[in-house]
């Protein structure tokens, strides 16, 4: 399954919005089958953006995961990423590379957050 980073968009942008904080085993998400969402969850887990349990079930395919919250760097990744604008620019970025790794997604984000950052703060060097 090639790695989808809308869903992974989507997936923080549903987390953000459950009012604790952390759900159950379930996240739905239209568009996108069970299969699909756990295993970005996975990914995620992975990455280091989302803290929780990954466990697989004897003759079951896909495993189950239980997110439990968001981590710091799943919420910097989704603050970078928030703005519809910066996003759009960012996968056509991403699109002209032909795929990018999460690392290198995450700097395009952060390069072009920074950018943003200095049309606002003309007079102050950002490095």
């Amino acid at each position: 399954m090639k790695r989808d980073f809308d869903l992974i968009r989507a997936i923080l942008l549903y987390l953000e919005s459950q009012p604790r904080g952390f759900i159950g085993d379930q996240i739905a998400l239209e568009g996108n089958s069970n299969d699909e969402v756990v295993y970005h969850l996975v990914l995620m887990k992975d990455e280091g953006l989302i803290e929780g349990l990954v466990r697989s079930i004897y003759r079951q395919y896909t495993p189950i995961v239980r997110v439990h919250r968001m981590t710091r760097a799943g919420h910097d990744f989704l603050d970078a990423c928030r703005d519809e604008g910066r996003w759009n620019q960012a996968k056509e970025i991403f699109n002209k590379m032909g795929g990018v790794t999460f690392n290198v997604a995450n700097e395009v984000l952060v390069r072009l957050m920074m950018a943003g950052v200095s049309q606002i703060l003309p007079n102050i060097p950002i490095h």
